[in-house]
């Protein structure tokens, strides 16, 4: 190596960081700027005609004491639990049965395809299903007359109906995700477990699933933000009603903000929703991470 070369610098210099001055500004100007408007806007009143004028901690002081938005407080958590136990649970019951299967890739396929689907067509589908003119129609033919009624209509049903809709769409990304950590689990701790003659319930409980821990995390992260910020398919299928009892906070800041002209309290609606998603957020991955089980 002749000595030029030893002290040849790359070629990449600070001009190649132009290349994320477009992207840098998309998120400065569309998101960031957002944020801060909206956390301003929720600490004044506006119509969205009228000029702005300052409402202090009253649209806070509002929201907790509205019953609406302690039912939509309810509805959202109902949805939180519910989606984090059957989004975890379900897929990766799927994906340990199908993971050895011949019939790997047509399982996936299957799985996958309400995925595929956008929350407003599933959302659609079902209600389509449970109107008086389909599955409680087949009650009523069955013999059961006392069923056949709109079920969507039927006050806390109807959320527990949507929470059972947006499972069934997202099991089969969540299934991927966990097949894609079995298949990634190395061997050796697996065949050192069977050579100690671990049974089947110790092997999955003491060597796979503490293996599974980062594709868990994923999946937990992204059924946590998506059940908290749910909104399509419950305003296509209820619109938040029997008398706003299936509102989630999501579609309680936009009933606030787009039906009922108040963008003060629709905005504060979106800071207490963000800042809870940013506490839960912390805490799951402070206690994921903090260990430093993964650290090199």
């Amino acid at each position: 190596m002749t000595e030029k070369s030893k002290v040849r610098k790359p070629a990449s210099s600070w001009t190649d960081y132009l290349y994320l001055v477009p992207a840098v500004l998309l998120v400065a100007v569309f998101f960031i700027t957002s944020i801060i408007y909206t956390v301003y806007l929720s600490f004044h009143n506006w119509d969205g005609f009228s000029p702005i004028t300052s409402a202090g901690i009253s649209n806070y002081i509002h929201l907790f004491n509205d019953p609406n938005f302690r039912i939509s407080v309810m509805n959202t958590l109902i949805w939180v639990v519910c989606s984090l136990v059957v989004s975890l649970v379900i897929p990766l019951i799927f994906a340990i049965i199908i993971s050895k299967s011949s019939w790997l890739t047509g399982f996936k396929n299957i799985f996958y395809f309400p995925t595929a689907l956008s929350a407003t067509v599933g959302g659609l589908i079902i209600a389509s299903m449970l109107s008086k003119y389909g599955i409680p129609q087949l009650f009523a033919f069955i013999g059961f007359p006392n069923l056949m009624q709109d079920w969507l209509a039927v006050p806390y049903v109807n959320t527990f109906i949507m929470i059972i809709m947006g499972t069934w769409q997202g099991i089969g990304l969540n299934m991927l995700l966990f097949l894609s950590g079995l298949k990634n689990i190395p061997a050796s701790p697996i065949e050192a477990a069977v050579i100690e003659g671990a049974g089947v319930y110790h092997m999955y409980t003491k060597v796979i699933f503490p293996l599974l821990k980062p594709t868990t995390v994923v999946v937990l992260l992204m059924s946590l933000v998506n059940s908290f910020k749910v909104f399509d398919s419950i305003w296509v299928m209820t619109k938040g009603g029997p008398y706003r009892t299936s509102e989630t906070l999501a579609l309680t800041m936009y009933q606030e903000s787009f039906i009922n002209n108040r963008f003060g309290v629709g905005s504060a609606v979106a800071v207490v929703l963000t800042v809870v998603i940013l506490i839960v957020s912390y805490f799951n991955l402070r206690n994921t991470f903090g260990d430093n089980n993964y650290s090199a």
